[in-house]
């Protein structure tokens, strides 16, 4: 048996899939904060484009990419 072919993925898709975690990190990383010190008050920013409009592109290009690796084709097949 070759060391080719003894992991599951070869180093394209690895990378890949290491791009959609590190991107599904920075989503969440996009949306935390925003809340109001105490409950009494309302914070707008919670409704700002950096957790409404950004942070889910992050999410779901992180949720992709991981699909896209399993898919993709090996460069040796």
């Amino acid at each position: 048996m070759e060391n080719k072919d003894m992991f599951l993925f070869d180093r394209r898709k690895y990378l890949v899939l290491i791009a959609g975690l590190v991107m599904l990190g920075i989503g969440f990383a996009l949306m935390l904060g925003g809340g109001a010190e105490s409950p009494d008050e309302f914070n707008p920013e919670i409704f700002g484009t950096q957790r409404i409009g950004i942070a889910p592109w992050f999410l779901f290009i992180g949720l992709v990419l991981p699909i896209v690796a399993i898919m993709m084709k090996r460069k040796d097949a």
